[in-house]
């Protein structure tokens, strides 16, 4: 059976970063076969974007008022026709033009996959990097650590058996459903396929982040020390990051992986 893939993604009040996303979307050499855009803006900037300008036929569209992250990547899920999902952010964008094309040929090669996750490519310490390392279900009290959910290809029925997206989390929400489906059959893409746009919610909610990652391992796990610990690091870590010594060690820790 082919595989069919359904790109989702998410938008309030960027035009520019969804029509950047958009270009990205079309400028694969196989394209994806919808691309779902849920809307959820309060002006009609990226409603007169779509309508004013013509649109593949595989791109549609929903502009409608949502209850955040979570309900729009939901929204979107619900309304996939394909068997595989890829949540794009707007602003977000695959890194070159066979990035679709490697995702569902991993897929068709092994039927048994559920979902797929890759490289990325992150703005950090002032500069591009390659992110990302195959996924261990059992080092979850590192949160995310070596996956991001733009990088995250899942198939449909894995939402049919864990659940969608947990609309009580308004940051890692992500997370929550990387601990749910943990036990899924997965592979690790070697290769960074998607670009992560900077200034996500993470990234300016950093502390409700912990305490939401920290709320979900405790719900689905139990009590581990180590997440305490790492979060500590992370904090430590973050508040080194804004400083030039910080930034300058980062920049020397990652000099392979610069771009």
């Amino acid at each position: 059976m082919k595989e069919t893939l359904s790109v989702i993604t998410i938008c309030f009040n960027n035009p520019e970063e969804l029509i950047e996303t958009c270009r990205s979307v079309h400028a694969q050499t196989l394209l994806p076969d919808e691309h779902i855009i849920i809307d959820g803006s309060s002006d009609e900037r990226i409603l007169n974007w779509l309508l004013q300008n013509p649109q593949p036929l595989y791109r549609r569209w929903i502009h409608e008022r949502d209850r955040g992250i979570s309900d729009a990547f939901n929204k979107g899920i619900g309304h996939a026709k394909s068997r595989i999902t890829h949540l794009l952010h707007a602003g977000d964008s695959y890194t070159n033009r066979e990035a679709i094309k490697t995702v569902l040929t991993a897929f068709e090669k092994d039927k048994d996959l559920m979902w797929a996750h890759c490289r990325y490519i992150q703005h950090r310490g002032n500069m591009d990097v390659v992110s990302g390392l195959p996924f261990e279900k059992n080092k979850l009290w590192k949160g995310m650590r070596t996956v991001a959910h733009p990088g995250m290809f899942i198939k449909k029925e894995v939402y049919t058996r864990h659940g969608v997206y947990d609309t009580d989390y308004e940051i890692a929400m992500d997370y929550d459903m990387l601990v749910r489906m943990r036990e899924e059959k997965f592979t690790f893409i070697n290769e960074p396929l998607v670009y992560f746009a900077p200034g996500g919610a993470s990234h300016h909610q950093f502390e409700k982040g912990l305490k939401e990652v920290k709320r979900i391992f405790r719900t689905h796990i139990g009590p581990d020390p180590r997440l305490t610990l790492w979060q500590m690091r992370q904090r430590l870590l973050r508040s080194f990051m804004h400083t030039m010594v910080g930034r300058r060690w980062f920049q020397w820790k990652n000099r392979k992986e610069k771009i």
